[in-house]
């Protein structure tokens, strides 16, 4: 066992962030793992999330802001003797009652979602692959001048492991944040793909395939109709999968994640032009 010190004098920050992450747990392919043996709690890693979350092709996680001073992090034991677990909570403060919060609140009453939270420099994940998330988000107008409104929206979820650590990276709409080094880096700073003798690519005048070369990206498509994104891992057997992504005016402008090496394909009514911001792309 590793010793639990404390240096007094030292600064101690209590509190979370104002930025919180949340994503639905069916956008999540893949989740990092976490160990639970002898030589993990030995080398301190005993209590954090080892990797990243893998997503779904066309979803990313989504900011959420909590006003800060109202919000917090917390952990309870339950159950009996040989069979406790943890049950992770959160309560968050959003100041206003607009129409997103007030969706986001009706589908996540009765949804399953993951949530990320930094608290003293370290992001804190409260969600679990095998236990389903309870979200109650419960909204106040106010009365008097000043007094406090919003929507207070309180989490639980049960874990095996108090407040997880999570190093890996959060994929969002603008760009990347890696919550190792806690720096964030935009999708215009990536290096820019266009699919090489893109006409040729074209199936029908309307479908394009390509091999994901990195794990994390963005993707500018021009067209119209709506878009159906297909991944095979053996380029022979596609699988379609769900995303969010829609032409606005012609454009659809999206984050995504593939496994390296992943065949994908990409077909719309119309398919004008794809762009990939990725370190790197194949086209076959």
């Amino acid at each position: 066992m590793n010793d639990i010190i404390f240096k007094l004098g030292s600064v101690n920050p209590c509190g979370i962030s104002d930025a919180v992450f949340y994503i639905p747990k069916h956008y999540i392919r893949r989740w990092p793992t976490i160990e639970d043996d002898f030589d993990a709690l030995m080398q301190g890693r005993y209590a954090e999330y080892d990797g990243s979350f893998e997503l779904q092709p066309g979803c990313w996680w989504s900011y959420l802001y909590s006003t800060q001073g109202k919000g917090k992090i917390n952990w309870e034991y339950q159950g009996e003797t040989d069979c406790k677990v943890v049950v992770n909570k959160a309560t968050l403060s959003y100041p206003k009652l607009t129409n997103e919060v007030r969706a986001f609140a009706k589908f996540a009453s009765n949804g399953d979602f993951v949530f990320c939270i930094k608290h003293d420099g370290h992001y804190h994940i409260i969600g679990n692959r095998d236990y389903r998330a309870t979200v109650t988000p419960n909204g106040d107008s106010g009365d008097t001048a000043g007094s406090a409104k919003g929507v207070t929206i309180d989490i639980e979820c049960p874990d095996t492991t108090p407040l997880p650590t999570y190093k890996g990276v959060i994929v969002l709409a603008d760009g990347i944040l890696d919550c190792d080094t806690d720096t964030f880096q935009n999708f215009e700073d990536m290096n820019t793909n266009k699919i090489s003798d893109y006409s040729k690519q074209i199936e029908g005048g309307n479908s394009v395939r390509f091999e994901a070369g990195g794990n994390s990206g963005r993707i500018h498509i021009e067209g119209s109709g709506p878009i159906v994104m297909e991944v095979s891992v053996d380029g022979v057997t596609y699988k379609e999968v769900d995303h969010d992504i829609e032409f606005e005016n012609g454009v659809a402008i999206a984050p995504f994640q593939f496994y390296i090496g992943d065949k994908v394909r990409l077909s719309a009514t119309t398919l004008t032009k794809v762009t990939i911001n990725y370190n790197d792309l194949k086209t076959n």
